[in-house]
């Protein structure tokens, strides 16, 4: 588990499950393992604006949370773990 720095630790079930998603969307052709868990999501892992939209879908399937327009921050994307601290923020909100 990656402690994420706002006193959340996003669980290695959310981080993993992000890590497939962003291969899947991205077309990645590495494992899992080799994505940081602080990792650039446009810079480490060529998300652009469009997979961003399909990433965004895929959250919103695998995980049954719903994210609104204006939650949408590129900073949001940065980094996988505030991605998950997001995500598991959204699930305790549902």
């Amino acid at each position: 588990m990656q402690s994420t720095g706002i006193s959340t630790v996003v669980t290695a079930e959310t981080v993993a499950a992000l890590k497939q998603l962003v291969i899947d969307v991205t077309q990645l052709k590495i494992s899992p393992d080799e994505i940081s868990n602080t990792a650039n999501l446009f810079n480490d892992c060529g998300l652009d604006s469009t997979s961003v939209v399909e990433l965004v879908i895929a959250l919103e399937q695998q995980f049954k949370i719903t994210i609104d327009e204006d939650e949408l921050d590129v900073r949001l994307f940065q980094d996988l773990s505030k991605l998950g601290t997001f995500i598991e923020a959204k699930q305790a909100a549902n």
